[in-house]
């Protein structure tokens, strides 16, 4: 019974063994469908051409997918390889179950799901003649990009965005050497120097027939158990391969003797707070320069140490002996003067320089302190006088000066130890560090400057940076949490020492937790805001945003000290209703506020505007508030949350209906769309926005008395976008002018060619709608009547259709132009005529010719007939006693045109008699 004992567990152990580089299904029901799906093929597509097939320690990121389907899933995978655009085709028709990388897009969605995510990609356009450093640097230029790519569109997109004029050349794939500028993802593009981001691209994942969704769920698993790391790695090795080999490759036969022969080099580093500063627990400079350089010199193969000393000197013992040749190589700011005593490698970084001065002290003339043989000291020499530049050996005698006013300023690389509060922090200049070596180090000089950033990751060399700042602030916790457990178990006499450092630790913590308080308020500062959002990026729950209303009159009116009175009671009347919840006061009248629970949310909106409307102090001032709310999901930033709920609360704060509006998924759609819009309709004017013509009708005898001219735009991302839509944008901008002078001259250039062909009778007349703030415009009539002299047109063809709004504003000045224009025998009309507003007392006094009536008037006739038809009737009657022709609008139904026929209406339009169209076509 023994031996069978030891039998099973050595065979269940070995099982154990040999499965362990398996997947162990997690359910029966997993292993049951992992059982199915093993029984039958699945064909594999991967692509021809793709970085992922290059070989890296022998392996490619293909051959380590493959992997996780054969042999660690153990599925029964035939490979394809082949075109992307035959691959694509045929996942989509079903021929192939798997695409080893897909990137993540709607289109593919409908007939794909998609793995986690394999790896990032960014766009970027690289340049093989010149640096890109702004989008602009690629206007006038031709870019080559693979075509029917997301590739394109995103490119397109770039173009619109930044109104760029670019040649964009689409090709059925890129040959990277032969083209001046392409455009490929920054995995293709490792080891280019001139290359600019364009996009951020979809996530690459692998991807599945929608009918192996639940294989997908246990490729995940297989991916977090073992396969991203490796992937991971992967990506990075062969990162560094392509830099390393393309770096071998440019050194000369010299470089390589040199680096061969090259002992080891001690490095001098300045002591600049988070960029590189002396760790006193790690004995050694930490911080990005030192991590940047380290991992650089190590993929070089040279050897380099940092002297203990060096961390105990000053800059000036430091500049010291690296002049002496003591260190071979110094992180330095390169300048005219040191140029002509040192070599300078190329830019390894950026610093600022900030300049801190102390506005609330006046000297006879400003004294600016500097560290000796510093990089402050040579920028202050090209902004000061040298007279009033004072040079220290001692920082901390330099800082002392500044706070007994003996300075007004000093330049420092370091803003974060001076109080924001006493002093004016601006950053004075951008100075760029550099490596520095004696003047016979030559070829290392060339060798680094073609290593400097094509061997190492900055922004991989910046997370390390900050992980060693947290360790050493941990390692100083953990040193003082040692420290005291030494005392206490030490000696007992030391028990009073302890207990008074204790009353002080808590006092330091009260002042900071006041510090955390806005003292008017007792809510939550900027500064807590801050860090909630920075380590709440994935909570659920409800953000809210609200702004007083009126706040800035109280303000203005009666003082800062009513003010706060009010904000005061703002606060309480927020703690009363979001007791449970984070509510910050971030500036002025702002307050932020968090809630976890969104399910009563309304309610605390409802019960907050209840407080404020019986408020006694608030009804006094008569604040009330505009409130923005979005509902975050656990996926989205607690910042883009925020954002969200302040579009909403300046929505509701633009309306003056509702105290409060939510961000919902379409009113962020639609503010997007509208932002979109904004950008793009000036340079959309002049190409996109065109004109559509609708007849007018004697509705009599049937003729074509006139036509409409309509404003249309297609844009070829957003499709046709309504004038109900653009409108408002452009009156907004201040484009409207450009909008109406475009299709201004479109219809009288259009009038022109009908009247030349005789396609319509010398009396024809075109019409156009005009805005209120068009018409404002001091040029409107020197404009409109320099397209009748440019196009040869009598003014009696022309009509100008304004709304009855126009004469609400500024009566007497559009008289006046109106007047010129009848002067010049162009006919005048209102357009969307109703009895709603006050124009109808002054139609006996304007110089108009023709009321036309809105569509709303003749869609009463459907609605309340006989109503509807006195209405018109009674309308119709007014109009025509005062001498003035009547048009009417939208006219749809049969029934409505023998109406307006039978009471004497004289011309109409509408789509009983056609729609606008692109070209006239006058029967």
């Amino acid at each position: 019974m023994r031996i069978e004992k030891i039998l099973l567990i050595f065979f269940l152990s070995f099982k154990l063994i040999i499965s362990m580089d398996k997947y162990i299904p997690k359910s029966q029901e997993e292993e049951d469908y992992l059982q199915r799906i093993r029984e039958r093929p699945l064909v594999l597509g991967i692509k021809n051409h793709h970085f992922a097939d290059e070989k890296v320690d022998s392996e490619s990121l293909n051959d380590i997918l493959e992997e996780l389907l054969k042999d660690y899933l153990q599925l029964n995978v035939i490979v394809k390889k082949g075109e992307w655009d035959t691959l694509h085709t045929e996942f989509q028709n079903g021929e192939i179950d798997i695409i080893n990388l897909l990137t993540k897009t709607n289109a593919d969605e409908k007939f794909a799901v998609f793995s986690n995510k394999i790896f990032d990609e960014e766009l970027v356009v690289v340049s093989k003649e010149r640096n890109l450093s702004i989008p602009e640097d690629l206007n006038k230029t031709e870019i080559y990009v693979v075509k029917n790519s997301l590739h394109e569109k995103n490119l397109e997109r770039f173009k619109v965005k930044n109104e760029l004029e670019i040649n964009i050349l689409k090709v059925d794939s890129l040959d990277r050497n032969m083209m001046r500028y392409f455009a490929d993802t920054n995995l293709n593009t490792i080891g280019e120097p001139n290359k600019l981001n364009i996009s951020r691209l979809p996530e690459s994942s692998i991807g599945i027939k929608r009918e192996h969704e639940d294989l997908n769920n246990i490729i995940n698993r297989a991916l977090e158990e073992k396969y991203n790391q490796r992937i991971e790695s992967w990506l990075n090795r062969r990162r560094d391969l392509v830099f390393k080999n393309k770096f071998l490759n440019s050194l000369t036969f010299e470089e390589n003797e040199y680096l061969k022969e090259l002992k080891t080099l001690k490095i001098g580093y300045g002591n600049i707070e988070n960029v590189s500063n002396y760790s006193s627990l790690n004995k050694r400079f930490i911080g990005i320069l030192p991590n940047l350089l380290n991992c650089l010199f190590k993929k070089l193969n040279i050897n380099i140490i940092q002297d203990e000393k060096l961390g105990e000197s000053g800059w000036t013992d430091l500049y010291n002996d690296f002049d002496s040749g003591k260190i071979d190589v110094l992180t330095l700011s390169k300048t005219v003067e040191r140029a002509e005593k040192f070599l300078f490698t190329k830019k390894i970084y950026d610093l600022n320089i900030y300049q801190i001065e102390n506005s609330k002290i006046f000297l006879n003339r400003k004294k600016v302190g500097v560290m000796k043989n510093s990089v402050e000291e040579s920028v202050a020499k090209e902004h000061f006088l040298e007279k009033d530049i004072k040079i220290y050996l001692n920082r901390d005698k330099m800082i002392a000066d500044l706070k007994n006013n003996r300075l007004t300023t000093i330049l420092s690389l370091n803003a974060d130890i001076y109080d924001k509060k006493r002093y004016d922090i601006n950053i004075l200049e951008n100075v760029p560090i550099n490596l520095a070596l004696k003047k016979d180090r030559v070829i290392l000089r060339n060798i680094l400057n073609k290593a400097i950033l094509e061997m190492v990751d900055l922004k991989e060399i910046l997370k390390a940076s900050e992980l060693d700042k947290k360790k050493e602030i941990l390692q100083e916790q953990e040193k003082h949490r040692r420290m005291i457990a030494v005392v206490i178990l030490t000696s007992i006499t030391l028990l009073g020492l302890v207990a008074y450092q204790s009353f002080k630790v808590v006092s330091h913590q009260k002042k900071n937790k006041e510090l955390l308080k806005d003292e008017l308020t007792g809510l939550y500062s900027r500064r807590v805001f801050n860090e909630f959002c920075k380590n709440n990026k994935r909570i659920s729950g409800c953000t809210l945003l609200m702004d007083l209303n009126n706040f800035k009159i109280l303000n203005d009116t009666f003082g800062h000290d009513y003010g706060d009175k009010v904000l005061v009671e703002a606060g309480k009347l927020l703690k009363d209703v979001f007791k449970d919840d984070y509510i910050f006061r971030i500036s002025g009248d702002e307050f932020y506020i968090f809630s976890c629970c969104s399910k009563n949310i309304k309610e605390k909106i409802e019960k907050i505007e209840s407080n404020f409307k019986n408020s006694s102090l608030m009804k006094r001032y008569d604040i009330s508030f505009s409130l923005g709310y979005y509902f975050k999901k656990d996926k989205n930033s607690m910042e883009y949350a925020f954002k969200y709920a302040d579009l909403a609360m300046y929505s509701a704060k633009k309306s003056r209906k509702n105290w409060s509006q939510e961000a919902t998924y379409e009113f962020i759609k639609s503010n997007k769309r509208r932002k979109i819009i904004e950008n793009i309709i000036n340079m959309s004017i002049s190409t996109e926005f065109y004109p559509v013509f609708q007849e007018k009708y004697e509705l009599e005898n049937g003729d074509v008395i006139g036509a409409e001219t309509l404003t249309r735009w297609e844009n070829k991302f957003l499709g046709q976008i309504l004038p109900d839509e653009f409108i408002p944008i452009a009156e907004s901008l201040g484009l409207i002018y450009k909008i109406d002078y475009r299709i201004a001259e479109e219809a009288i250039k259009k009038t022109k060619d009908l009247l030349e062909k005789g396609y319509v009778k010398s009396d024809f007349r075109m019409s156009f709608n005009m805005s209120v703030e068009t018409l404002k415009r001091k040029d409107v009539v020197e404009y409109i009547l320099g397209l009748l002299t440019k196009y040869s047109l009598s003014g009696k063809n022309l009509e100008i259709e304004i709304t009855e709004s126009t004469f609400l504003e500024d009566v007497e000045d559009v008289t006046t132009k109106l007047n010129y224009f009848r002067e010049s025998g162009i006919f005048l009309s209102i357009d969307d005529f109703t009895a709603g507003y006050s124009t109808v007392g002054l139609l006996t006094t304007l110089p108009i010719d023709i009321v036309k009536f809105d569509r709303s008037l003749i869609s009463s006739i459907n609605d309340d007939s006989e109503k509807g038809k006195n209405v018109y009737l009674g309308l119709t009657s007014m109009i025509k006693s005062l001498k003035l022709k009547v048009v009417a609008e939208g006219i749809e139904e049969k029934e409505q045109f023998e109406f307006l026929k039978e009471i004497g209406i004289s011309y109409g339009q509408g789509y009983y008699f056609g729609k606008p169209q692109r070209e006239l076509k006058i029967v």
